[in-house]
């Protein structure tokens, strides 16, 4: 959905709003627990839940606006004998949510939650409405609503929304606001090595309990591809109720990096913890031959969009941009874009239009803290048109020719959309504000409707880079094929070009799915024979890992 915005140049003090807020299931027993959730923060006149005496406890409760459609709750509610002094539920859909919220307020609701019918709970505009609420508004998933759903019906479910600062007695805290992470979510295993990469381990640790916390302690495990690189866990420390204390663990750095790893940090201690639900944080990167920030996903190693949002709902396009500098990117070319899309209401993809662009950041700029954008010029750019409905799922937009990066130069690699109704793939979970600050260093911006600008809240893009070795430089060099015929239907032909030996092909579709691997064996000009007649018509990546340590990369359009 929109998102605030946030005046290019101003950065937020990283450690704000930290508090501990939940949206928490107190009964039925087998449902107890906290629900993933965003809240309407923004709006205006909304309670802030970072003050423990705005919480709302109640039972929970459906709207009817009597209609066929009776909990979208778009119109003034008829049951509100069922509403008054509970939490109204409604379906996210057909008007905006501070219409929804405000016919519950008038109803006598004490809160709102929104189920997503969409999927993950997103950032919530408050439209026309959304400034006359005073009473909490939070979004929780498609799966929490479908679980939750009986037993709302059946009146047994109580919800808790607010801080729970200093409501148990034992309560230790860590977020996406107080953990080191990576300064990337993804970065080419060269790039990681040409400037001796590594991850600072630690974590600002929050006691939101009554009682002090004598022993806590953080700890943070790293795999990667699954195996255990990295185990260490601090010495105790005394944190005191409502005091927080920084915990910083051994560097972690490798001579060279290559695959998934999983970070996870765990904060503990002799004490059982009453609200153990955010004692886990976890964090992700990847070296292979993606740039991004977002979160990756272990299974595609794409990125994975958390949310779809654009800065205005009037605006005729709008665009989203990764940043990129590094001071070895001459060994690197761009091929495409890894991004995702949505549009309103629910609407199908199939044939809307993204755009891939490169530009070049030519401002005169220290740093993030004085970044203008008055020279921002493209480079080279690449198209995709939907073929099938492939909303809120990440594709690949390949450049109309690949394009050589340059040492030290700063890059947005952009996704655009002509669509006024079209959202873009964004994450939240990795919170890089803290580095922002500390490094000084642009992450991402947007353009809107012809206007740069950034979100207010630590929100980034899940645009993913594809970056290809340039050859002679890299070690692992590149070999040029072109298969034929190109579309093809059935049989599609490749001539070796003197490579020998064995190789592994894998095929990917747009969506970053496999569909297709093989071991070949290959001589000298010899034609390699793939049969694709299995493939639904589409556009395909091939790529071929050579036992010599060459690849070759190429597009391939199947027909029926």
């Amino acid at each position: 959905m929109k998102r605030t915005l946030l005046a290019l140049g101003c950065i937020p003090f990283w450690l704000a709003g930290t508090a501990q807020i939940s949206t928490y299931v107190l009964q039925p027993a087998a449902l107890e627990g906290p629900l993933t959730f965003t809240w309407a923060e923004t709006w205006g006149s909304t309670p802030d839940l970072n003050d423990p005496a705005n919480a709302r406890v109640g039972f929970a409760a459906f709207v009817d606006d009597g209609t066929a459609e009776d909990s979208l709750g778009c119109n003034a509610l008829v049951n509100g004998a069922d509403i008054v002094g509970k939490i109204a539920v409604v379906y996210r859909g057909t008007c905006e949510f501070g219409t929804k919220a405000l016919n519950a307020q008038n109803a006598g609701a004490l809160a709102v939650v929104v189920i997503n019918n969409q999927g993950s709970p997103l950032a919530m505009g408050p439209g026309a409405d959304g400034p006359s609420v005073t009473i909490p508004v939070v979004m929780i998933s498609t799966d929490a609503g479908t679980s939750l759903r009986d037993a709302i019906l059946a009146g047994i479910v109580e919800l808790r929304i607010g801080s729970v600062s200093g409501v148990f007695e034992y309560n230790l805290n860590t977020s996406a606001k107080l953990v080191s992470i990576p300064q990337y979510s993804a970065l080419p295993s060269g790039l990681a090595a040409d400037i001796n990469f590594q991850i600072n381990i630690g974590s600002w640790v929050k006691n939101f309990g009554s009682l002090a916390q004598s022993d806590a302690t953080l700890s943070c495990v790293i795999t990667q591809d699954g195996v255990e690189v990295y185990n260490n866990t601090s010495v105790p420390g005394l944190i005191a109720p409502g005091d927080s204390l920084f915990f910083g663990l051994e560097v972690f750095s490798q001579p060279s990096y290559n695959g998934f790893y999983e970070g996870t940090y765990t904060v503990s201690s002799s004490n059982a913890d009453q609200f153990a639900s955010d004692n886990l944080y976890t964090f992700t990167f990847y070296a292979g031959d993606l740039f991004a920030y977002g979160l990756i996903d272990e299974t595609s190693l794409l990125p994975l969009p958390e949310q779809h949002v654009r800065a205005t709902l009037d605006a005729v396009d709008f665009m989203a941009c990764s940043y990129f500098s590094h001071p070895n990117a001459s060994a690197y070319s761009i091929e495409g874009i890894y991004a995702s899309a949505t549009r309103a209401a629910g609407e199908s993809m199939e044939n809307q239009f993204l755009e891939a662009r490169v530009y070049e950041w030519l401002d005169d700029f220290t740093g993030w803290s004085d970044a203008a954008t008055a020279n921002i010029v493209q480079q080279v750019s690449g198209e995709y048109v939907y073929q099938t409905d492939l909303s809120a799922q990440t594709v690949y937009v390949p450049l109309q020719e690949t394009f050589q990066l340059e040492d030290d130069i700063r890059y947005l690699f952009c996704i655009f959309s002509p669509a006024p109704d079209v959202f873009l793939g964004f994450g939240e979970a990795l919170d890089y504000d803290r580095l922002q600050t500390e490094l000084d260093e642009p992450i991402y911006l947007f353009n809107d409707d012809g206007a740069w600008g950034s979100f207010s809240d630590a929100t980034h893009t899940s645009i993913g880079a594809k970056l290809t070795p340039t050859v002679g430089i890299s070690e692992v060099e590149r070999v040029q094929m072109t298969p034929y015929p190109n579309p093809t239907s059935n049989m599609l032909s490749v001539r070796m070009n003197g490579q020998q030996g064995a190789a592994l092909l894998r095929v990917f579709d747009l969506a970053g799915k496999q569909v297709l691997e093989s071991k070949i064996g290959v001589g000298g000009d010899q034609l390699l024979n793939v049969d694709v007649s299995s493939l639904a018509s589409g556009t395909y990546l091939f790529h071929m890992e050579f036992d010599n340590g060459k690849r070759s990369d190429f597009r391939v359009v199947v027909t029926k």
